[in-house]
């Protein structure tokens, strides 16, 4: 245990750092993503209206990832981080702006800047830390940046349950995510002062790179399952407090506890996972831990047949704990898995365009969740949909493993 995390302990200090501005903006991204749909709904927003809000939000993400990855392979990825921590909590602002008058100028321009600020952040984090970490260290750093999302969660849901529960009146979505949007802003004072931001060590850095010297192949090989599964994630993850609310009359603070047990148990899945990759490999890190997650999937769109009986609450509230942990431990991995299958010269692009994938396909799947609640389908049908196509990318990464094993 003890030299488990003395390799965090060990991380160069340039890289803790963009970890922890990361941290301070993951706060404010999980504080909307945990509270901002009851807030919607309070205010009269309708679930296919929230996602179509959500969709501009994701739309933004791909306008911006792409370009990411054509600019910065031979440039310092600092201004870029720098300026990624500036426009989160200001597009998160104006959000907050706009949901109680219905502006829908001010909800846009919110969106894009939150959009444009995630892109920068997510793009070039990892990137950041393989520049500038050892070798020896990589995989704990993505592990701990990758940590960020659930301990971040973990924290919130915790706080909203306790204010809560401590008052008479639950205290209001608005009030606390104006709070929160505030200390994100410290994602900013973290990235000022002295800083090591070398560009790209590649032994091609000097050459000038065009689109048709990456390697598109290896890279749309590496990418697909994600893509995949982006579109499976997108179709159920941004909307299940909804699922809650409507199935059974849950409140933000017993979602946001709920969520805070389940990101623990991912916070320390991803803090094992590279243990669990040195001694079992990549087919059990990955491949197993998710096929676990989407069997709890389905048993959790089951359970709103019973609804909305203590029982069938029960249920998909154990669901949900276990099955954040099981898909998300392999993150970590899956991201180290990929570098390694792209090659030092193709990182920038593919992280660039991981994130385009990602929010494509939630954009996507936004979309598809609008029009199978128009119809009038239950969360049943959502939950069963994104299972059967978190098998498909399930079995893809199971190949890909497999080649990328025989090839070593």
């Amino acid at each position: 245990m003890h030299s488990l995390f003395r390799r965090y302990l060990d991380l160069q200090p340039s890289v803790i750092r963009a970890i922890l501005a990361e941290f301070f903006l993951q706060l404010v991204h999980n504080a909307f993503f945990l509270i901002s749909n009851f807030y919607m709904s309070h205010e009269g927003y309708s679930d296919s209206l929230i996602a179509r809000v959500l969709s501009l939000r994701f739309l933004a993400i791909l306008f911006f990832s792409l370009p990411l990855g054509l600019m910065v392979r031979k440039r310092r990825l600092l201004p870029f981080l720098r300026t990624g921590a500036v426009l989160m909590p200001l597009g998160y602002f104006l959000i907050l702006l706009a949901i109680p008058r219905h502006s829908e100028f001010l909800m846009g321009l919110g969106n894009i800047l939150v959009g444009a600020g995630f892109a920068m952040i997510q793009v070039l984090v990892v990137p950041y830390i393989l520049r500038h970490e050892k070798l020896q260290h990589q995989a704990h750093a993505i592990a701990l940046s990758f940590a960020n999302w659930s301990t971040t969660t973990f924290l919130l849901g915790v706080v909203f349950y306790a204010l809560n529960h401590a008052r008479a009146e639950a205290l209001p979505e608005s009030l606390l995510l104006a709070v929160i949007t505030g200390i994100s802003c410290l994602g900013f004072v973290a990235l000022i002062g002295p800083w090591e931001d070398r560009p790209s060590c590649d032994q091609d850095q000097n050459q000038n790179f065009a689109l048709k010297d990456y390697d598109w192949a290896v890279i749309a090989r590496a990418l697909t399952p994600s893509l995949i599964i982006g579109i499976g994630a997108g179709l159920s993850i941004p909307f299940i407090s909804l699922f809650f609310k409507h199935a059974f009359a849950m409140g933000y603070e017993d979602f946001s506890l709920i969520s805070s047990g389940a990101t623990f148990l991912v916070s320390i899945g991803s803090l094992y996972g590279p243990h669990v990759l040195e001694r079992f490999g990549y087919g059990p890190a990955i491949v197993w831990s998710q096929s676990l997650s989407i069997a709890v999937l389905i048993l959790m769109g089951i359970s709103e047949y019973f609804a909305p009986s203590s029982g069938a609450m029960v249920l998909a509230s154990v669901c949900y704990l276990l099955r954040q942990p099981l898909m998300n431990m392999a993150n970590p991995i899956i991201s180290e898995l990929t570098m390694n299958l792209v090659g030092s010269r193709n990182r920038e692009m593919t992280s660039a365009l991981k994130q385009a994938l990602w929010a494509a396909s939630w954009f996507l799947s936004s979309q598809l969740f609008r029009s199978l609640r128009e119809a009038g389908l239950p969360f049943v049908w959502v939950f069963g949909s994104t299972a059967a196509i978190y098998a498909i990318g399930v079995i893809w990464y199971a190949r890909l493993i497999r080649d990328f094993e025989q090839a070593r």
